[in-house]
């Protein structure tokens, strides 16, 4: 007995080997507990906020300052000062910070696109001028899924400071196409024949009421604009079938399109 006390009391300056396994005693505590109380903060986590990117970071920041209560606890049981660890933690983190300017900008621009949410994972966006679809937003960066299967990650700092465009955030789209004729066509043909295209169009709307009005003069040619409403998930289908049905019943209904022409007249002397 006389021997393991001698070596419990064996130190260098301050620091004793008493010290030392009673801290790691009160670590190893510590992490049974931070372990089952994760599981309870993150089900608590889940059923308070549904989108799982803030969930993510929510539960990053939990578990770090349970980890640093941990840490704590221990200094304290070696006999550091929670003052002096305080401080130095605040030195180091001042250090940190002054060289790596640019990633806490990201991180902070990170918890803000979190908090207020100007788009969620598996919306359609163009964001820092990338489209695609919101694979994940992270603290430093955004990932996004372009429609030929390409993974780019954009730093936050580009999308917070840039303007974002969420085509996803509502239930229904609106499909503009502009169409020419030439100046040959009656106009009430050709807007007959460009109201049957949108009648024949699967999932175009009748409410919203389609538009379709004469919305212009060219020097070959008189533009018309059809707007017609569809349900998001409906958007692509609704724009290239509307596009294949005009040029159907323009075919059916003899429009022509307005191509350059030019009139010679020849006199004889």
């Amino acid at each position: 007995m006389q021997t393991i006390q001698q070596i419990l009391n064996f130190s260098v300056g301050k620091l004793t080997v008493g010290n030392i396994a009673s801290a790691i005693v009160i670590y190893i505590i510590c992490h049974m507990v931070i372990s089952s109380l994760s599981g309870t903060i993150n089900k608590l986590i889940a059923k308070i906020n549904k989108d799982e990117n803030l969930q993510g970071f929510l539960k990053t920041v939990v578990n770090v300052m349970l980890h640093f209560v941990a840490m704590c606890i221990v200094a304290e049981a070696v006999g550091i000062p929670i003052s002096s660890l305080l401080a130095v933690l605040g030195m180091l983190g001042l250090a940190i910070s002054l060289s790596v300017q640019g990633a806490l900008s990201n991180v902070a621009n990170g918890i803000m696109l979190l908090l207020t949410k100007p788009f969620t994972k598996g919306q359609y966006v163009n964001a820092a001028g990338v489209e695609g679809i919101v694979e994940e937003v992270s603290l430093l960066v955004t990932k996004i899924k372009t429609l030929d299967n390409k993974d780019i990650f954009i730093p936050n700092t580009e999308i917070a400071s840039g303007k974002i465009t969420n085509f996803s955030s509502e239930d229904l789209r609106r499909v503009d196409i502009d169409v020419r004729a030439g100046y040959n066509n009656e106009v009430a043909d050709v807007l007959k024949s460009l109201n049957e295209a949108i009648a024949m169009t699967p999932n175009a709307l009748k409410d919203p009421a389609p538009f379709c009005r004469l919305s212009g003069y060219y020097e070959y040619s008189v533009q018309y604009t059809l707007r017609v409403w569809c349900k998001n998930e409906n958007y692509w289908d609704v724009y290239f079938d509307l596009l294949e049905n005009i040029s159907k019943c323009h075919a059916k209904n003899g429009i022509n399109g307005g191509v350059p022409s030019m009139n010679v007249n020849m006199v004889n002397k």
